[in-house]
């Protein structure tokens, strides 16, 4: 098994408290990634550490050739470890993936810093696969929240 680290850091135009909810409500992840296409299954708890938990499948499609494709399901626990400042989102993957998203919000004078650190945990033969297309959807999750933010 391989581990991979790598922290992405960008601006959005929005308070932190409104960046915050719009992470925080799984049903947003649709689109935020561009392999996400549904989240079900959504489940709301307490921890045993009295945090907000939410569990739920989120579904990664991926596209393998003309109009086959493949879908791969998720199961996502995210819990508030500190409202409207982080947010932290463990995936399993199938084939032993597995994505840990740490999610820091910081306020500027104009909105918020995200502050994204991804750990990535796959079988070797995986490695170059699971980092480019992770770092891929971390750039265009940049791009859509501070979209979605700006309105």
């Amino acid at each position: 098994m391989r581990t991979e680290t790598f922290v992405d850091r960008f601006p959005v135009a929005a308070p932190p408290d409104r960046v915050y909810a719009h992470l925080a409500e799984p049903a947003n992840s649709v689109g935020l990634s561009p392999l996400i296409v549904a989240v079900r299954d959504v489940r709301r708890e307490t921890g045993p550490d009295g945090r907000a938990v939410v569990r739920f499948v989120a579904v990664e499609r991926f596209r393998i050739a003309g109009p086959l494709r493949y879908d791969n399901i998720l199961r996502v626990t995210q819990t508030a470890t500190e409202p409207d400042r982080q947010l932290v989102l463990d995936v399993l993957s199938p084939a032993r993936v597995t994505v840990r998203f740490v999610m820091d919000l910081a306020p500027l004078d104009d909105g918020t810093e995200v502050t994204v650190t991804v750990t990535l945990r796959m079988p070797a033969p995986l490695r170059a696969y699971v980092l480019r297309t992770a770092r891929r959807v971390q750039e265009y999750r940049a791009r859509e929240l501070a979209r979605r933010m700006a309105g």
